[in-house]
């Protein structure tokens, strides 16, 4: 059962995040962009479960490679790690195999390099 309360909290603190990258003149330049982050977010939140410790590393210098240099997307990517592994806790999910998770990791890498592109 989905508690409403913390639905409401996530939807907040989300619309919050993407107004300071708004407003900060820091923002990605598309919603696609934000997205990628998130989705590696994510990723990186179930590779920290799992002890998948290369693939956060691999996430992490791919970010560092691709994205501006601005806090807030890095935040961004902090936040939706941290909402990947509480998420992850509390549905008492399982670890995909480690190809799974790689297939997964170099299908986000590839579209946020597509998206930002190298520097």
């Amino acid at each position: 059962m989905i508690n409403i309360n913390k639905l409401l909290t996530l939807k907040l603190t989300t619309s919050i995040v993407v107004l300071l990258l708004w407003h900060s003149g820091s923002y990605a330049q598309s919603n696609d962009q934000l997205s990628a982050i998130r989705a590696l977010g994510t990723l990186n939140g179930v590779a920290l479960q799992c002890n998948a410790l290369s693939e956060t590393q691999r996430m992490k210098r791919a970010l560092v490679a691709n994205l501006p240099k601005r806090r807030q997307l890095g935040e961004l990517f902090d936040y939706e790690t941290n909402k990947s592994f509480m998420a992850f806790i509390e549905n008492s999910a399982e670890c995909p195999s480690p190809q799974s998770l790689k297939q997964q990791v170099d299908e986000a890498l590839n579209r946020l390099e597509a998206l930002y592109g190298t520097k």
